[in-house]
C-alpha cells in the first residue's frame, strides 16, 4: 500500500472455521488497483478493524504468490473485536492496513534444511512458508514441521495436514488429547528432543507462546544449531502496529516495526525478551 497507516476497505470472499475457535477469512481490497499492487512477506501482519469495535494485528496466513488476488487471515475468537469478526460472512466489509513488520527472509532458508516449529495459533504465520515450500519456492530445502497444540479441537488447518505430511516430515504433539488420539502426547519440545534428523546446518523458525521459546531453543542448541539460524516471531507483544504505544518495546527494538521476526543472535542478550 502507498500509505500503510491509512485504512482500506476490504470485502470478505469467504469465511470458514479451521478449529473450534479460529476462522480463516479470505479478503480482497475493494480498490482493485490496490489489490494488484499488494505484496507482502511471510511473517508480516495486517491491522484489521471493524467500525465501532477497534483494531488488532493479525498475521497473514496466505502465500505471497496469491497476493494480487486475495489475502487470508486466520483469526482466533479471544475478545470483543474478534467475536464480532467471527459473526461476519462473505460480502461483509472490514478495514485493513498493512502489511507491517519485516517478515521472513526466505532467501536465507534456501539450500538448508528448514525446521518450522509452531505452538497453538503460532502455526498461523508459518502456513505461508509451507505453501511456498509445496510450490517449490524454497530451493533445495528439506522441510520438517513440528506442531504443538492443546487438543484435537484446537488443531489448525486439519484439512491440509495430509498434503503436508506427504511432502514434509510432519509431527504433532498434543498436551491434552482425547483417548482416541494416536499421535504423540506432551509438549512440542519432546518432538525435537526425540528427532534424529535435525542437523547442525538447519534453519529453525519458531512461532508460538513466549513460554515455549526458551525450552525449544534449549533443545535446538543441543542439536548444535547456530544462534543466527534460529528465528523467532514475537508477534504476541504487538498492539498498535505503528510503534506509537510502545507496548511492544524490547531493548532497542519495537516489535511491530523492527520485527516481529528476529534472529536469536539478535535478541538473546535482551533481558526477559522471551
Amino acid at each position: 500500500m502507498n500509505n500503510l497507516y491509512q485504512t482500506q476497505e476490504a470485502k470478505i470472499l469467504s469465511a470458514k472455521m479451521v478449529s473450534d475457535d479460529t476462522m480463516i477469512f479470505r479478503f480482497y481490497f475493494v480498490d482493485r488497483k490496490l489489490q494488484n499492487q499488494f505484496a507482502f512477506l511471510p511473517g508480516q501482519f495486517m491491522q484489521i478493524g471493524l467500525a465501532g469495535w477497534g483494531e488488532c494485528p493479525i498475521s497473514i496466513c496466505s502465500s505471497p504468490k496469491n497476493s494480487k488476488e486475495y489475502l487470508e487471515l486466520a483469526i482466533r475468537n479471544v475478545g470483543v473485536l474478534t467475536e464480532h469478526l467471527h459473526k461476519l460472512k462473505a460480502g461483509d466489509l472490514v478495514q485493513l492496513r498493512g502489511p507491517f513488520g519485516n517478515g521472513f527472509d526466505v532467501d536465507k532458508f534456501k539450500d538448508k534444511p528448514l525446521i518450522l516449529i509452531g505452538g497453538g495459533c503460532g502455526f498461523i504465520p508459518l502456513r505461508p512458508l509451507i505453501i511456498d515450500y509445496l510450490a517449490g519456492r524454497l530451493e533445495n530445502t528439506i522441510l520438517q514441521l513440528f506442531y504443538g497444540c492443546l487438543n484435537e479441537k484446537t488443531l489448525l488447518f486439519k484439512d491440509e495436514h495430509a498434503v503436508w505430511n506427504r511432502h514434509a516430515d510432519f509431527d504433532i504433539a498434543l498436551e491434552k488429547p482425547s483417548a482416541s488420539w494416536k499421535g504423540a502426547k506432551g509438549l512440542v519440545t519432546n518432538l525435537i528432543k526425540e528427532n534424529k534428523k535435525i542437523t547442525p546446518n538447519s534453519v529453525a523458525v519458531l512461532v508460538g507462546p513466549p513460554k515455549m521459546y526458551k525450552f525449544v531453543i534449549e533443545e535446538l542448541k543441543k542439536k548444535k544449531i547456530k544462534d543466527e539460524n534460529i528465528y523467532l516471531s514475537l508477534e504476541r507483544k504487538m498492539y498498535c502496529g505503528a510503534g506509537v504505544c510502545q507496548h511492544c518495546a524490547i531493548g532497542p527494538y519495537y516489535v511491530c516495526k523492527d520485527g516481529p521476526v528476529f534472529s536469536w543472535d539478535q535478541i538473546k542478550d535482551i533481558p526477559e525478551v522471551i
